[in-house]
């Protein structure tokens, strides 16, 4: 139950990073309606195309052996930050890709972005009052889910322009195009998610973890009343 002004911060800044998994719902989703438009763009082979699909999981296996060391050394905010200028990097050079190779490197790079899904729950889990820290660390798997439910609508509305014979579909070559937009819709979503991170505060718990005791204070008064900040001090 929200209790208090600090409960509906706390359920705010997990709306904010939970949007990450808004966008890796997103991002799995969108891939798999574009496999036989780029087979057909670079007369690719089933094994090549198998690479686009596994590229990210490479990616999100790479980026597991550093997401650690990387939220310590400079903190959770800016470590999701990074995170979410990657889906945008990613979105942007997947949805341009002019070769199969930078289409494999792009959606790589996506994949590296795939580590948000346990440092969002990481942050959330540090940020918010244990009364809430369940039900806002779970807005994190119905945002997946909406992602992937928005991409398929996504794939499927797109899918059925390109083979209409609207105007706008021909204006902008849609029938060759299809799978360049398909992944082009990740890009605004990414670029909110990116924008609105500027909003949340520092983790405490890593502001103390480096010294920086005034700012962990400060970041906890948004975060749950005065009286409650020495107990929370004293936990970390």
């Amino acid at each position: 139950m929200i209790e208090s002004l600090a409960d509906r911060r706390a359920l705010a800044y997990a709306a904010i990073v939970t949007l990450g998994g808004l966008v890796f719902g997103l991002d799995l989703g969108v891939i798999a309606g574009t496999f036989s438009y780029v087979k057909e763009q670079f007369s690719l082979s089933d094994l090549q195309v198998g690479t686009v699909g596994a590229a990210p999981g490479f990616g999100a296996i790479f980026a597991l052996f550093f997401a650690g060391v990387l939220c310590d050394r400079i903190g959770r905010k800016r470590t999701i930050q990074l995170i979410a200028l990657l889906y945008l990097v990613s979105a942007i050079s997947s949805a341009l890709a002019p070769t199969y190779w930078w289409l494999v490197a792009a959606r790589f790079v996506g994949g590296l972005a795939f580590c948000s899904l346990a440092l969002a729950s990481m942050y959330i889990g540090e940020i918010s009052p244990s009364h809430l820290r369940g039900r806002l660390v779970a807005i994190n798997q119905f945002n997946i889910v909406v992602g992937l439910t928005l991409a398929y609508f996504i794939n499927y509305g797109i899918q059925q322009l390109a083979q209409s014979d609207a105007s706008i579909a021909s204006s902008v070559n849609l029938h060759e195009t299809a799978w360049r937009w398909m992944l082009g819709m990740e890009v605004p979503v990414a670029l909110v998610w990116l924008l609105l991170l500027s909003l949340i505060p520092k983790s405490p718990r890593w502001l103390m973890m480096v010294g920086r005791d005034s700012e962990a204070t400060e970041a906890m008064a948004q975060l749950m009343s005065r009286e409650d900040i020495p107990g929370e001090i004293a936990a970390i």
